[in-house]
């Protein structure tokens, strides 16, 4: 007669505490994004890296300002695809900056252009040829990881059966994975992507945007559904049999009688 109330406390300790758990451990992701907007803030104001030749390996760069002056190569480009910019779905521009008297290029986060189905879209349309400064932040390419390499939207075409602007190759990508990339490419890149900020020197479009803080706010308000459910479990189940014995206690004198 007992085995099952038993069982039931048991159970109600047990989801109570695994809601516990997770409570915690949305609080720990939260701690995380506040160290990852730390980092984000401090870039803003850490003295930049200035590279006038072979760029500066990913332990020496990332999460730090970094200013390279070079040539885009507008004949490979890739385009991070289902980008959204106030609403409106869009592609972002990832151009190769190659620097005068190195052998490794950097890639360039060039900014946002609008594309209806959030995937195709023409570069090319907004060139920016000749030695251009580049002034952004360092971010983390993926390593060794995403699907087997970036989709072709185009490839060179010869001269007689296009005009010279549309002779590119457009790769289609959901995230840089630089293993794939490299693949594309007929030089080394760097281990890592620079966001170009927007300046009164910087073209329109693409369009230029501040390196996005991680949203924290998230984490605290599902931490605390979270420890609402541990309280609520066992309270809810605790009136639940408080009613129960209420009811049988209320019918006993009937059927005494």
């Amino acid at each position: 007669m007992r085995v099952l109330p038993l069982l039931i406390a048991v159970a109600v300790i047990a989801a109570s505490a695994v809601c516990v758990r997770l409570g915690f451990w949305q609080l720990s992701r939260w701690h995380e994004k506040q160290a990852l907007n730390a980092a984000i803030r401090a870039s803003e104001s850490t003295t930049g890296l200035v590279v006038s030749g072979e760029p500066p390996p990913a332990t020496a760069a990332l999460n730090r300002s970094l200013h390279a002056m070079g040539r885009y190569d507008e004949t490979r480009q890739f385009l991070l695809s289902g980008m959204l910019h106030e609403g409106e779905p869009g592609v972002e521009v990832v151009t190769p900056l190659r620097i005068a008297g190195a052998t490794t290029a950097i890639l360039v986060n060039r900014g946002w252009l609008p594309a209806d189905d959030a995937t195709t879209a023409r570069p090319q349309d907004h060139p920016e040829p000749g030695e251009v400064t580049v002034d952004g932040v360092a971010e983390a390419v993926k390593l060794g990881a995403g699907p087997p390499g970036p989709r072709p939207l185009s490839a060179p075409a010869p001269p007689r059966t296009a005009p010279a602007r549309d002779s590119i190759a457009l790769y289609s990508v959901r995230w840089l994975d630089a293993d794939s990339i490299a693949t594309r490419l007929p030089y080394p890149i760097a281990a890592y992507v620079v966001r170009q900020r927007p300046g009164a020197s910087v073209p329109g479009l693409p369009r230029r945007t501040a390196r996005p803080l991680y949203d924290e706010t998230m984490h605290l308000s599902y931490a605390l559904q979270w420890f609402l459910f541990a309280v609520a479990i066992p309270a809810g189940t605790a009136v639940l049999a408080w009613s129960r014995r209420r009811r049988a206690a209320s019918r006993s004198p009937e059927a005494t009688t």
